[in-house]
């Protein structure tokens, strides 16, 4: 097995911003953000790109070739059983979940919710129930939207995989566990206070949000940090 696997999850066809992994942003495709940034993660053992296999995602298996990040490729529809086949294949143990609409996430962020589910599973001997969070500002951890991601272990994705039958929730890997909270332990952890900002948005779902993003990108480089974007963005959109 292979330990923490970090997992991206990105296609082309968004329903509300269709070919947006590919988007221009400051100069490079919103993918190439993503993918560039998780590189840094220090605590997840592998990085995998799980995208469909439909040839209109053939730019997003090519880009992340040429930033040698693995790619997996499945079901366009059936997005959780995409997800489940790429973590098998990546023999994981646990599993950090990525959502490519998240141009800035953040690599200490991520490194940040891993230690801390290993923390927890360590105090609480548990992992077959455990899912920890800090992808975005809920239960009171004050994170801003896309510098986090989301972790359980292999056996918790195996078993909401089972339960879940329905394809229209099968198109959200973990929609079950929020959906049933009192079968999980749902676990977040506050935000360090430069950065505790749950009003700042930075993921990508309308050419808004791009835009916005764009503007914000211009006092930016591929590496920086969650700091330095959240006085950026302070600056630019003045709150």
């Amino acid at each position: 097995s292979n330990g923490t696997v970090a997992i991206i999850q990105a296609r082309m066809g968004s329903s509300r911003l269709p070919g947006k992994m590919m988007m221009d942003l400051c100069g490079q495709p919103l993918l190439h953000w993503v993918l560039s940034r998780v590189k840094k993660t220090k605590l997840a053992d592998s990085i995998l790109l799980a995208t469909s296999d439909t040839i209109k995602d053939d730019p997003l298996e090519k880009l992340a070739q040429d930033l040698k990040v693995p790619v997996f490729r499945g079901s366009e529809m059936d997005v959780l059983g995409r997800f489940v086949a790429a973590a098998q294949m990546a023999k994981a143990d646990s599993v950090v979940r990525i959502c490519g609409d998240n141009p800035l996430i953040s690599p200490e962020e991520i490194d940040r919710l891993i230690s801390f589910f290993e923390k927890v599973m360590k105090e609480e001997s548990t992992s077959d129930n455990l899912y920890a969070f800090n992808f975005a500002s809920k239960l009171g951890n004050q994170y801003p939207d896309g510098f986090g991601a989301e972790i359980f272990s292999m056996a918790l994705l195996k078993r909401i995989s089972k339960l879940d039958e329905k394809l229209s929730s099968r198109e959200h890997v973990t929609k079950y566990i929020w959906d049933h909270p009192e079968q999980f332990k749902i676990r977040t952890f506050s935000a360090p206070n430069e950065i505790a900002y749950p009003s700042v948005r930075l993921d990508v779902d309308s050419q808004e949000d791009l835009d916005k993003l764009n503007l914000l990108c211009g006092h930016l480089g591929q590496d920086s940090s969650p700091r330095k974007i959240v006085m950026a963005y302070k600056k630019q959109f003045s709150f």
